[in-house]
């Protein structure tokens, strides 16, 4: 399945989120660039591969709260 019928089949969810300047700059310009439709694209792509790189620390973290809440029933 291709990311465009995944989006389709996937319930979304709008976010509102503030930019440094610089940093928006640098979202413009690889969708001028062509390397992504739109500016949606580029933060999406940024919040996948962020999750990604971060889950093996976000999942201890989980982990870690359940067991704390399971122990004593607070985080």
């Amino acid at each position: 399945m291709d990311e465009f019928s995944e989006r389709r089949r996937t319930e979304l969810k709008t976010l509102h989120a503030e930019l440094p300047d610089k940093l928006y700059e640098q979202v413009k310009t690889l969708v001028e660039g062509g390397w992504f439709s739109n500016e949606t694209d580029v933060v999406n792509e940024a919040l996948r591969r962020f999750l990604e790189s971060h889950k093996p620390e976000l999942m201890e973290h989980f982990l870690k709260e359940d067991v704390e809440w399971g122990l004593h029933g607070k985080g």
